[in-house]
């Protein structure tokens, strides 16, 4: 399998030079903690980072429902841990919270267990719906993308984006349907379904993203998911090769760049179309 480590010293030199004789940098300055000193730098675009507040590992105990379960935790405060699924689902994480899932979906179903806040994206498959089990309530989607906030004293909210969304509560089994611009909470053990415009509340998910040696084609996914653009990975070896990336901004022509300057790739754009390959 193609793997390569970034250098990150040299595609953050290489990008500063051409940004700065472009007069692209942004007036504000801001701090990169790398290599335990401090770089000062004028554009926040994207950094490659070693992610050691990030831990995944896998679980073993005498259940055999959990074993060879891989948990994800964020334990960053600012940052949101992205991950993609090994059925194409996205899972933003925020600071404290963990996800429990198999390495593959087997049977007639996805199943995954959430403690804390994340942002999900799931890939439809009508055929295996997708369930996230938390604390009181169990949720089940086919495919959309909401938001759910979960903790284990009990309290629970989901707002969902775009799709439909069935949530159950594990005591009496009863159930509530959430469609695009509602939100449901759990308070004093039943669930409130309450009107929810507010789109804004799922920008922070994609402001900040973190990846921690993640393939550069689930990078890729989660980007074109994410952007008008459309970013292209040549070659099949080039999709496999990993990552650990962070990106301070959600902007296409800048995440794909940092991106190539890192790996030494070629990068070309022709219309709407980002094209990466090798060199």
């Amino acid at each position: 399998m193609f793997r390569k480590e970034p250098n990150t010293d040299v595609a953050w030199c290489a990008l500063y030079s051409r940004l700065q004789n472009e007069n692209l940098l942004n007036e504000e300055p801001v701090q990169i903690k790398q290599r335990k000193r401090i770089i000062p730098v004028y554009w926040a675009a994207a950094c490659i980072i070693a992610l050691l507040g990030t831990t995944i590992f896998f679980l073993y105990n005498s259940d055999k429902k959990s074993a060879d379960l891989l948990t994800l935790q964020n334990t960053e405060n600012e940052n949101i841990l992205v991950k993609t699924l090994e059925d194409g689902s996205t899972v933003y994480l925020t600071s404290n919270a963990s996800v429990s899932y198999p390495k593959s979906f087997s049977g007639n179903k996805r199943e995954i267990s959430l403690k804390g806040e994340a942002l999900f994206d799931v890939a439809k498959n009508p055929s295996k719906p997708f369930l996230i089990e938390t604390e009181k309530v169990t949720v089940k989607v086919l495919g959309t993308a909401f938001k759910v906030k979960s903790s284990v004293d009990g309290n629970f909210e989901l707002v969902v984006q775009r799709g439909r969304v069935r949530v159950t509560e594990k005591v009496n089994g009863n159930s509530i349907v959430v469609t695009a611009g509602q939100s449901v909470s759990f308070i004093d053990n039943h669930l409130f379904k309450y009107s929810n415009k507010d789109s804004n509340i799922f920008n922070r998910y994609t402001s900040k993203m973190r990846f921690k040696d993640e393939t550069l084609q689930n990078i890729v996914h989660v980007i074109n998911q994410n952007n008008d653009s459309f970013v292209v990975l040549k070659g099949d070896l080039l999709k496999a090769s990993r990552l650990n990336v962070q990106f301070y901004k959600n902007n296409v022509n800048e995440m794909t760049q940092i991106i190539s300057l890192a790996l030494n790739l070629k990068r070309e754009i022709r219309q709407d179309t980002i094209f990466i390959s090798q060199p």
